[in-house]
């Protein structure tokens, strides 16, 4: 197959060198003098296809070749992390990363390896008298939440919905008590608000994983809590992993 893999990210870079043992790898800017019509499939970064023309990568600009998407087979498989308006707009088919149950779990795994990290460089105490208040229960908070208690942290799952355990709260309940040592915000848009905060009555620790509280970060500081920005873990922290997880991906879908 000839495949091009596009992105700067390190876990990029480890795609590419683990494709070029399979296929033909085309660097991007080889597609200027190429036969578009001989590509079979388009390898894009997590947050790949992005923009009204596609050519936003990663939030930054990529200038491919002039009518690139046009001139792609109706057969070229396009690899990408989830849905754009732009890619959706495209009538390739489209494998996303993180629609697969194996790779979001691989995924959650280095992200909770990337967390730990954090949380070891915002204490001083051992991790058994440490607590977390993890907001969002779903593949990273699980797997966040697993690895802390692993490790004896007193873990607590914050739930918009219906609290389902004895180690889940409502948010609500949440939002009238005392927060943890930590608290992990998992959640795909911001669920802490500032009148939340106004009732934590220790220092705690922010650490938000979706990128969704800048909005806070200010309050948090003034309060005299600690905001860490903490998306896009397994590429800080595990991108050999992460270029595996994705090359893991894209060969089992090539198998189908």
């Amino acid at each position: 197959m000839i495949v091009s893999v596009w992105g700067s990210e390190r876990r990029m870079e480890v795609v590419r060198s683990l494709l070029r043992k399979e296929h033909t790898c085309m660097a991007m800017e080889a597609l200027f003098d190429f036969d578009l019509t001989k590509l079979d499939a388009l390898i894009l970064p997590m947050q790949g296809g992005q923009g009204e023309k596609g050519d936003y990568m990663d939030r930054a600009h990529i200038p491919g070749p002039k009518t690139f998407w046009e001139c792609l087979r109706e057969d070229c498989r396009i690899f990408s992390g989830r849905p754009t308006r732009f890619l959706e707009s495209l009538s390739q088919p489209k494998s996303y990363y993180l629609s697969d149950e194996r790779f979001l779990n691989e995924n959650a795994a280095l992200t909770a390896q990337g967390t730990l990290f954090y949380v070891l460089d915002h204490t001083d105490r051992i991790l058994s008298k440490c607590s977390a208040d993890i907001i969002g229960r779903g593949h990273c908070g699980q797997a966040i939440g697993a690895l802390l208690s692993q490790l004896g942290v007193r873990v607590r799952y914050i739930r918009h919905g219906r609290a389902q355990g004895s180690d889940e709260r409502t948010l609500s309940e949440w939002q009238q008590d005392d927060c943890a040592d930590f608290v992990i915000h998992c959640a795909p848009y911001q669920l802490i608000e500032e009148t939340a905060i106004e009732q934590w009555h220790h220092p705690t620790c922010v650490i938000d994983i979706s990128g969704t509280l800048r909005s806070v970060e200010a309050h948090l500081s003034q309060k005299g809590h600690t905001y860490v920005r903490a998306a896009n873990l397994p590429e800080q922290f595990a991108w050999n992993s992460s270029g595996e997880a994705i090359v893991g991906f894209i060969r089992r879908q090539l198998h189908v």
